[in-house]
């Protein structure tokens, strides 16, 4: 399953279960994990931001299925501009991934509410979301809040900022441990997108520099 969503609107049907891993659930197969990749496409990622952060989330999303995971993708800015739900291989994450466009302003919760309907049901050891926002979260306490009900579901959440002010503020909705602030220069979104596999449980996963 994979969609663009026209900006500033959701899918009619954005709300329906997703079903890029039945397959394997009437196989009554578990995957490894299930990872979706919230990237942020707001206004400010114009240009060769966004082409970097498109490089580095291509290299995740392959890495990331390699390793055994099921992998998704949310596209958002004030709002999910487009969501690929978790799957196997990762050609549909691929196909969303090569339609973004920056554009519009940055409130993390929508992002945040629909990976944890996109994730909630995924049959898989470890599920994760995993973030990249090129500036502040939006309204802060609400991202807390829808925050914390993923990771009541046991859903862990990796981020990665670009600058250290950025990466300060996904700190507050981080899962992982106070020391870890995964920072991107300008110079090396795509890498710093790619690494955040290393928060990842990857079986035989490829090497990463």
């Amino acid at each position: 399953m994979d969609h663009a969503a026209p900006r500033g609107s959701l899918r009619a049907d954005a709300g329906a279960p997703a079903t890029g891993w039945m397959p394997d659930r009437a196989r009554g197969r578990t995957a490894a994990g299930a990872v979706v990749l919230a990237l942020d496409v707001s206004g400010s990622m114009h240009g060769h931001l966004l082409r970097q952060a498109q490089h580095g989330s291509e290299r995740f999303l392959r890495e990331a299925t390699e390793g055994g995971y099921l992998a998704g993708l949310l596209l958002w800015s004030g709002d999910v501009e487009g969501e690929s739900a978790p799957a196997a291989e990762p050609d549909p994450a691929l196909r969303l991934l090569a339609t973004a466009t920056a554009g519009g302003m940055t409130d993390v919760v929508p992002c945040l509410e629909r990976a944890h309907a996109l994730l909630a049901a995924a049959p898989a050891r470890d599920r994760v979301l995993a973030i990249f926002c090129d500036g502040d979260l939006g309204p802060l306490e609400p991202a807390q809040q829808a925050a914390a009900r993923l990771t009541d579901a046991g859903i862990r959440i990796l981020t990665c900022g670009l600058g250290r002010r950025s990466a300060e503020s996904l700190a507050a909705i981080s899962t992982e441990e106070e020391d870890v602030v995964r920072t991107a220069s300008p110079s090396s979104i795509g890498l710093s997108i790619a690494r955040m596999t290393s928060g990842l449980h990857l079986v035989d996963g490829p090497d990463r520099p």
